[in-house]
C-alpha cells in the first residue's frame, strides 16, 4: 500500500502497480452485459473502454451494430456515447472481448444504465466516507467492499441497506465502528432505499343505514394497522363500492404482511356489521 505525505485518498488506498497486475483478470464473462463507452469509430466497426473494468479495450463489429442495415456507422454511434452491450467473446490471453449492441433488449439497456449508475453513485460515497476518516482508518477501505460484497449483491444494495437499519447492524457484519458510523451517517444523507408496491381491489358492502360511516371506519381501521416505519398504504375509491388498496414497502416479504394485516381489519369490521367483503389481486 503507498503512503503518501499530503494523505491523499486514491494513494493511500490504491497501489498503481498492483493495478496493473491484476488488469488482465478484469474482464467481462462471455453473455454478460456491460456499460461502455464509445472511443474510435471506424469504417469496420468500434472500440469502446468497459467503463466497469478499468477502462479495458472491446471491440464491435458493424455486424453487431444494429438490427437493422448500417448504412453510416455514425448515424448509430458516435465517439463519447455510452453504451450497452453484450459480451459475445474473449480472449484472455490477448485480452481481447467482442461486444454486440443490437442483441440487448431496449427494457435490459435501461436495467444495466440504473445498476452501472448506482454503482457510481457507491463508490463515490464509499469513497466520502473513507475521506472523512482518520488516516489510519482508510486501510479498511478494501476489507469494507469485501464484507458488502460478500453480504450484498452490489455497494448500492449494501448502502440501501445502511439507510433502513443502524451502524450497530452494520457493525454485526464485521465493520469496524468507525466505518459503521460514517457509512450510516453519509448513506442516510444521500440514499433514498428502493421501494416496491403491491395494490389490490377491495369491494365492500354494509347493510343498513349507518353503512357508509361503518365503510369508513373500515377502511381508517386498515390504514391505522399498518402505520409502520418504511411502510405506506394508500386507499381511495374506484367508485363505490369498489376501494383501491396499494401499500408501498422496502421489499415484498413486508408488502405483503402489511397489505394482510389491512385486509384483516378490514374484514372484521365489515363482518362485525354483517357487510360483504372481497378482494381482487392486481
Amino acid at each position: 500500500m503507498v503512503e503518501d505525505p499530503k494523505g491523499n485518498l486514491e494513494d493511500t488506498l490504491f497501489d498503481p502497480d498492483e493495478v496493473k497486475k491484476e488488469r488482465v483478470s478484469w474482464l467481462p464473462e462471455p453473455n454478460e452485459l456491460v456499460v461502455a463507452t464509445v472511443r474510435d469509430v471506424v469504417g469496420h466497426g468500434c472500440y469502446v473502454s468497459l467503463d466497469e473494468y478499468n477502462n479495458q479495450t472491446a471491440y464491435v463489429h458493424i455486424s453487431e451494430i444494429s438490427r437493422t442495415w448500417v448504412k453510416n456507422i455514425r448515424n448509430h454511434v458516435r465517439e463519447g456515447q455510452r453504451i450497452v452491450a453484450k459480451v459475445l467473446r474473449v480472449d484472455p490471453q490477448k485480452g481481447h472481448v467482442d461486444l454486440s449492441i443490437k442483441r440487448v433488449p431496449e427494457q435490459m439497456k435501461k436495467v444495466k444504465i440504473l445498476e452501472a449508475k448506482r454503482a457510481q453513485t457507491a463508490n463515490k460515497l464509499l469513497e466520502m466516507i473513507a475521506e472523512q476518516l482518520p488516516k489510519s482508518k482508510r486501510k479498511d477501505f478494501s476489507k469494507v467492499k469485501e464484507i458488502f460484497y460478500v453480504n450484498f449483491d452490489s455497494l448500492y444494495d449494501a448502502l440501501e441497506f445502511a439507510t433502513t437499519n443502524s451502524a450497530e447492524e452494520l457493525e454485526k457484519l464485521g465493520i469496524d465502528k468507525e466505518w459503521a458510523e460514517k457509512i450510516y451517517e453519509i448513506a442516510s444523507d444521500n440514499i433514498i432505499p428502493s421501494t416496491v408496491e403491491i395494490k389490490g381491489t377491495v369491494e365492500i358492502s354494509i347493510p343498513g343505514g349507518n353503512g357508509v360511516e361503518y365503510l369508513k371506519t373500515s377502511l381508517l381501521a386498515a390504514r391505522d394497522q399498518v402505520k409502520k416505519d418504511n411502510v405506506t398504504i394508500k386507499i381511495y375509491s374506484e367508485g363505490s363500492p369498489r376501494y383501491a388498496v396499494e401499500v408501498e414497502a422496502l421489499d415484498y416479504k413486508t408488502a405483503e404482511k402489511a397489505l394482510d394485516e389491512a385486509l384483516d381489519r378490514i374484514r372484521e369490521v365489515v363482518e362485525e356489521h354483517d357487510g360483504i367483503f372481497e378482494f381482487e389481486r392486481e
